[in-house]
């Protein structure tokens, strides 16, 4: 008789069914985090997760077919809870710039108190985080539905540049609340709000009409 394998040998969840496949990937992406806190993102295997979702590790690959899928997902999990945190900061009257400004703020100090995010983003991890997260569909297209739909309304209503894309405001954004979130913003620089309100702002309005001399010669 053949020798039957392990995924043969034992039902893929076990006697704790999910009812769903949105309850599967929760408890696959539950499991990750719990991992990666035990030790670390780098240090974390596929089988590492599957033991504590009690699953095999081919179930594990029928969700996230790499690891670095795995971690887009758990972060992109984790930044919704950032992004709803700001949520408010988007309901007042105040230019679009102040609403980000505000909304950025809000995030950061909700991603440094959140355990997963603040894992995440930590100097060990953060530069693995945000390669995974920009070549991940899933946070492109979550970036896209969020952010960038936004700034598409602002350019639209002419409080922002409209000499780039949306997507690619977005990205700058994110790039810089990337950069806070491992670095925060020195005392002597005002702190995160400091920088923040230096760089947002300037990053989207629109570039000065060049006259004259200058003007012939950034057209050289």
């Amino acid at each position: 008789m053949p020798k039957r394998d392990d995924a043969e040998r034992t039902p893929p969840w076990g006697a704790d069914l999910p009812t769903s496949e949105d309850g599967a990937r929760e408890r696959l992406l539950s499991a990750a985090e719990a991992c990666y806190a035990e030790r670390g993102v780098s240090r974390t295997r596929m089988s590492d997760i599957a033991h504590k979702a009690g699953v095999n590790r081919r179930t594990v690959y029928d969700y996230f077919p790499t690891k670095d899928a795995l971690l887009a997902a758990c972060f992109v999990r984790a930044i919704t809870g950032v992004l709803a945190a700001a949520d408010p900061c988007w309901d007042t009257d105040e230019p679009f710039p102040h609403q980000l400004v505000n909304a950025m703020l809000v995030g950061l100090e909700a991603a440094r108190s959140s355990p997963t995010m603040a894992l995440l983003i930590s100097a060990d991890e953060l530069g693995r985080t945000f390669r995974v997260a920009e070549a991940s569909d899933l946070w492109r297209q979550g970036l896209a539905e969020t952010l960038g739909r936004r700034i598409a309304a602002a350019v639209a209503a002419g409080e922002v540049r409209d000499d780039v894309s949306a997507d690619t405001l977005a990205h700058w954004v994110t790039r810089i609340a990337f950069s806070l979130a491992a670095e925060p913003g020195r005392p002597e620089d005002g702190g995160d709000e400091g920088l923040i309100r230096a760089f947002i702002p300037a990053c989207l309005a629109a570039p000065p009409q060049l006259t004259g001399p200058r003007r012939r010669k950034a057209e050289k």
